[in-house]
């Protein structure tokens, strides 16, 4: 049974120590993660992942109920951008060099597009996109006249101010062989096939159709989840890492 002398049921705020606010040597970062909520946008709600790292500012410990309350707060704006800015605003007027971090899925026609948005301590954006399409072999197509298939992932990292969802997610679909669709009757089926075969692209190829799409692209990786073999085919490219 828990026991103690000073308990109370009534606690002033007032009258708490604020432990953290005690003195420390070594600054570090520290805050939520995974806190899951309902981001309410112009006529439509999304749930989200969301995070938010702070500095201590060489103090003990982050004050973390502050940064939920702050969260929650600004989770009704028209843009999802701006309840980032809007709580990194509000925590650094009492924890410095706030960062956000928010996941979730945007949904677009029947798929979903993976999307990550990091709003850095200098308030610049930095997003990450995932979507999935399909992929035939060129190389066996020549062949057999017949390129074998598979699902195929393309990631995306950029810097903007401002990214239109829908109109990333059209493009990076049209980086496949074809895109991925859930309902298909037999007809469908068949042209899906068809359409996948007139567009045969190596992992290479559908790097280099997204750099063309998105100039600015800080980094793209596609992965081709391989259909006749156990490993995978990868390729990439990197803004750092060019010869």
């Amino acid at each position: 049974m828990f026991k103690h002398t000073n308990f109370r049921k009534n606690f002033p705020v007032s009258d708490l120590p604020d432990i953290q606010n005690e003195k420390s040597r070594l600054n570090v970062h520290a805050g939520i993660s995974n806190f899951k909520t309902i981001f309410y946008g112009f006529g439509w709600q999304l749930p989200i992942d969301i995070s938010v790292i702070v500095s201590t500012d060489n103090t003990r410990g982050v004050h973390m109920s502050r940064l939920v309350k702050t969260t929650k707060k600004f989770m009704n704006t028209k843009y999802i951008e701006e309840s980032l800015i809007n709580i990194q605003k509000e925590a650094n007027t009492t924890q410095q060099n706030c960062k956000v971090i928010v996941n979730f899925q945007y949904p677009f026609e029947d798929q979903f597009l993976d999307i990550s948005i990091t709003l850095d301590e200098k308030c610049k954006f930095n997003y990450l996109f995932s979507l999935s399409g399909i992929t035939s072999c060129p190389c066996s197509k020549a062949i057999v006249g017949i390129g074998h298939m598979q699902r195929t992932v393309l990631t995306l990292e950029l810097y903007d101010t401002m990214v239109n969802f829908d109109e990333t997610a059209l493009d990076l679909s049209n980086c496949f062989s074809a895109k991925l669709e859930e309902f298909l009757n037999r007809p469908d089926e068949a042209k899906k096939i068809i359409e996948a075969q007139e567009n045969s692209k190596f992992v290479e190829d559908v790097v280099r159709d997204c750099k063309k799409r998105f100039p600015h692209a800080k980094y793209i990786n596609v992965t081709s989840l391989e259909s006749i073999h156990s490993h995978n085919a990868i390729a990439y490219w990197d803004s750092n890492n060019q010869i």
